[in-house]
């Protein structure tokens, strides 16, 4: 009865009702706090995520109190979802949502996620390397606007949004100058090479519009829409080409190409500067999944030794 009454004290000092406790009235509080970009630090894409991941989880624990939450329910979520993989961040978010209450008071229970995720064994990081000739065959068979933003996104080896975004305002001194969405991290790349010809060949088509990437009628390019459907469609038409030229076609993500970027460069050091990557070991890591780790063989065979002796 004392635990009863202490913990209905704390509600009460946070600000909420006995009524007021489940996850859908706590991660209303979160919404709240996430929208002020200030406060919380959140992307736009990492605020849009977490919303898609809420209407997986609202139908099932939404009316639950926060304090009621057991690990076994983590799991058991896993396994009854279709996708293992949205499974995981969606639970991830979970414990996200459950440690911003702790922090204020509205969660007095354990974070019921911690240990669990270790627990769901799936495959998230992406594994493909984009060769050549796979992209060369989707650039053959592209639009103008979509080889530009396949051009922009090799050269740059920036991440798909902050390659829509690209505006003329940001090309200056010589440099292209980016703020990563994800990560904040400034970036001033050289205009110079083929970065340069692709700048003017933009120019050079007549309709400009503010982003360096844009649509026919000089609107900015999203992910979905124009640039979707043409990006699609040109997977599609190289997927058929492969097929007739009989060689293997992979239909990757435009996002790929930011690991191809790096695997493609000279340096792991110089990959981590124009990836945004803090350490050298994060781009490693990054293009070893993909291309595997160069090894040299045995030079020398023991059993060939012991022949001639």
């Amino acid at each position: 009865m004392k635990w009863a009454e202490l913990e209905r004290a704390g509600l009460k000092a946070a600000g909420i009702t006995p009524d007021e406790r489940s996850l859908t009235a706590i991660y209303s509080r979160y919404v709240v706090w996430a929208e002020n970009r200030e406060q919380s630090g959140l992307s736009v894409r990492t605020f849009q995520d977490r919303r898609k991941y809420w209407k997986q989880l609202q139908p099932v624990f939404g009316t639950m109190p926060i304090d009621d939450f057991k690990p076994e329910y983590m799991i058991r979520y896993f396994d009854s979802r279709s996708s293992n993989v949205s499974a995981k961040k969606e639970i991830k978010f979970l414990s996200v949502v459950f440690s911003w209450a702790r922090a204020r008071g509205f969660m007095s229970s354990t974070n019921p996620v911690t240990g669990t995720t270790k627990q769901m064994k799936v495959k998230e990081g992406r594994d493909i390397y984009v060769t050549d000739a796979m992209v060369a065959l989707v650039y053959e068979c592209a639009s103008p606007v979509i080889q530009d933003a396949i051009d922009l996104a090799y050269l740059t080896a920036q991440r798909p949004a902050d390659v829509l975004k690209m505006r003329w305002d940001q090309v200056k001194d010589g440099a292209l100058w980016v703020e990563q969405g994800k990560t904040k991290a400034r970036l001033q790349i050289d205009v110079v090479g083929e970065l340069s010809g692709l700048l003017d060949r933009i120019k050079s088509r007549g309709v400009v519009g503010m982003t360096l990437l844009c649509d026919p009628k000089g609107q900015q390019l999203k992910h979905s829409g124009y640039f979707r459907s043409q990006f699609k469609l040109a997977r599609d038409r190289a997927e058929k080409r492969a097929a007739e030229l009989g060689i293997e076609f992979i239909r990757f993500q435009f996002r790929d190409l930011r690991a191809k970027s790096a695997s493609d460069m000279e340096s792991m050091s110089k990959a981590r500067k124009l990836l945004g990557h803090s350490t050298e070991s994060m781009t490693t890591e990054y293009v070893r999944a993909r291309v595997g780790e160069r090894v040299s063989p045995v030079l020398i065979s023991g059993y060939a030794k012991r022949e001639k002796a």
